[in-house]
């Protein structure tokens, strides 16, 4: 196990090494209060930590005090090492995080039991953090286990009914383009009828109306192929994909999120190249930012704008999904990838949107996904795509995830 040892008087700190060298631990040693701050923020940090009470710069129960503040650092064992020996002075480094204390001058074994008990805890944090972890990913993967029966279900329903539909739009709209055909002979001949308004008013709206019915077939028909495409099966294997189709088909699905509180803008690439990915999953995801953005602009009590792009990097596609909303509160901006985290009440939202588009990107394309939101401004999503298929290498959650 590595050991931070903060302590400014040299002496003591090679008594200290020496002591972890019997144990069989490395030392990782600081000569003052910021050096030590600054290791124990690193992200393979000890897992545990004596520090000196009196250090340049900054003492030890100021470090405590800031790594116990510090929500995103590693667990570890702190030990006061100090020549207090006042109760309240001893209640004042507890106090600022310390998990014990060694009064100096210090005896070694005192030092050699103590180190053992940090020890144990800090192995019994690793432990429970292991456990932590594992059960982040059985949520995460029941989660979307849950999502995938759920979307399969759908799939199969916007699938029949998408059939059911397509039948009676086919022959209604070869019955008005009947009619317009007729229409077109017939007109000759009301049009000698002169001086009768009924006829002149029909001759100048049934027109109109025929346009009006046909537009409206040719609508429910893009509706149909879409909600056709977007219950297509999932693929086992990725495929070569028109990313600025599925843009287009999930917009339409999901026309009923957005149409009443934002208009929707696009700008897609028309060079954007076929990229191999799982069709259903891009969907998916595409869906969910769709809706959080038609959700954060609705939020805002008035009508706003819903952008998106695609266009083409180096080796990758990119996508952008942006809303006019309030944006993402600060102290949510670091929790929006993780599974169940959700600022919406009991039973309006399971907190799975972002975590399984995370997942979808980052695991099962190799691609990467972040966010850029300022408040009362809006917020962007950014996916990137490998045009390859392999990916970027390392996807490191703060690497894909930017906040202003």
């Amino acid at each position: 196990m590595r050991v931070l040892i903060a302590e400014d008087d040299p002496v003591s700190r090679l008594m200290l090494q020496a002591t972890l060298r019997k144990c069989g631990h490395d030392a990782v040693v600081a000569c003052d209060g910021r050096e030590a701050l600054s290791i124990l923020e690193q992200d393979a940090a000890p897992e545990l930590a004596i520090l000196d009470w009196m250090m340049p710069e900054m003492d030890g129960p100021e470090v405590c005090r800031r790594i116990r503040q510090n929500s995103t650092s590693s667990p570890v064992y702190i030990i006061l090492l100090t020549a207090k020996s006042q109760r309240g002075d001893l209640i004042v480094g507890l106090g600022a995080g310390a998990d014990d204390y060694i009064p100096k001058p210090f005896n070694h074994q005192e030092l050699y039991a103590r180190l053992q008990i940090g020890f144990r805890v800090a192995d019994l944090q690793r432990k429970l953090a292991d456990r932590v972890n594992d059960l982040e990913i059985a949520l995460m993967r029941l989660g979307r286990a849950q999502q995938a029966r759920k979307l399969e279900a759908l799939g199969q329903m916007a699938s029949g009914i998408a059939h059911e539909i397509n039948t009676p739009t086919q022959y209604i709209g070869d019955n008005v383009r009947f009619l317009q055909d007729s229409w077109t002979e017939l007109r000759p001949f009301l049009e000698c009828q002169a001086d009768n308004a009924d006829l002149d008013y029909l001759i100048r709206e049934v027109p109109k109306a025929i346009d009006e019915s046909l537009q409206g077939i040719q609508k429910v028909g893009k509706i149909v192929r879409a909600m056709r495409d977007f219950a297509h099966p999932p693929s086992e294997n990725k495929v070569h994909t028109d990313i600025n189709h599925a843009v287009l088909t999930t917009i339409t699905v999901a026309t009923n999120e957005w149409k009443y509180v934002a208009d929707i803008e696009t700008s897609l690439d028309p060079q954007l190249p076929r990229t191999p990915c799982f069709p259903g999953e891009i969907q998916q995801v595409l869906l969910n930012l769709l809706v959080n953005a038609a959700q954060a602009i609705a939020d805002s009590e008035q009508n706003g704008v819903i952008r998106v792009a695609t266009s083409t990097q180096t080796d990758s596609i990119e996508i952008r999904v942006s809303d006019s909303g309030r944006g993402i509160p600060r102290e949510h901006r670091e929790k929006v990838f993780e599974p169940f985290f959700t600022t919406k009440d009991v039973g309006e939202g399971t907190g799975q949107g972002l975590a399984v588009a995370y997942s979808v990107i980052v695991h099962q394309h190799n691609g990467k996904i972040w966010f850029d939101s300022e408040s009362g401004k809006g917020t962007t999503f950014y996916i990137r795509l490998p045009i390859d298929g392999i990916g970027f290498g390392k996807n490191e959650y703060e690497e894909a995830h930017f906040v202003r």
